[in-house]
């Protein structure tokens, strides 16, 4: 029987990630698709208490797709809740824009979050994120085109990559209850990089505003000091390397 997958993400309908990733998810399994109606990075486990969440049925290349009007967070639970019909065997979040990597600032990332919801139903849950190069951070910020073809080539091998490592991955029972999977690709990834188990970075936190003019402070990110929480190579280290990585991260161990 095929897989059943809930697919999320933060960047909304419109990232130029999101098409190769669900159709090479598809190729594996079903897939449902609940996204935010517009972007939604770094707002990390919020929810939208405050008025009414919409979901509206999208045509998105012959995918049942929803894109509603909140959080990831929201996204994932209105789904479960109300959307999926049957249980998924796995909630998957991503392919984002950018890297999600090192505690405590994964709990800030919108795509983590979602997953973070998954397995909070105890559902299998997983999160892919890739690396940019600034060119390619400012083509995905402004949109406009086609998506460069070296990136597209990078995009498709790391959603092929995601969906053979989703479908062993699930075969294994890797993914406990409560846990979610962390997977980072380099830039420039293709299949000849190597893929690494590796331990979440243990980042110091440092003010990432910058001051503007007058009163004003501009979001500025920079990671800070970055050390192993037990000796074990790191995600920031896999990917300065140029290794794809994937950490395993329990959301309910206290």
């Amino acid at each position: 029987m095929k897989l059943r997958l809930l697919l999320a993400n933060d960047d909304g309908l419109d990232s130029p990630f999101l098409p190769p990733f669900a159709a090479a998810l598809s190729r594996v399994a079903d897939v449902l698709i609940a996204v935010p109606d517009r972007e939604q990075s770094w707002v990390g486990r919020a929810y939208n208490r405050r008025g009414n969440v919409s979901a509206k049925r999208r045509d998105f290349f012959g995918f049942v797709c929803y894109t509603i009007s909140g959080t990831p967070s929201d996204c994932v639970n209105i789904a479960l809740g109300h959307l999926c019909g049957d249980r998924p065997d796995a909630v998957v979040s991503g392919l984002n824009i950018g890297q999600n990597i090192a505690l405590p600032l994964l709990w800030s990332s919108g795509t983590f979050s979602a997953a973070v919801e998954g397995a909070g139903w105890g559902i299998p849950s997983y999160a892919f994120s890739m690396r940019l190069d600034n060119r390619y951070y400012e083509y995905c910020r402004l949109r406009v085109g086609p998506t460069p073809a070296p990136l597209l080539k990078n995009i498709e091998a790391a959603s092929e990559h995601a969906a053979e490592f989703l479908e062993n991955s699930l075969a294994q029972k890797e993914c406990g209850q409560g846990e979610v999977v962390n997977v980072n690709y380099p830039i420039g990834y293709t299949r000849e990089c190597l893929f690494k188990n590796c331990a979440p970075a243990l980042a110091s936190l440092r003010a990432i505003y910058k001051k503007g003019e007058g009163e004003s402070f501009e979001f500025s990110y920079k990671l800070g000091e970055c050390r192993s929480p037990n000796g074990e190579i790191t995600d920031l280290e896999c990917l300065d390397a140029g290794f794809a990585c994937r950490s395993k991260i329990a959301i309910n161990k206290f």
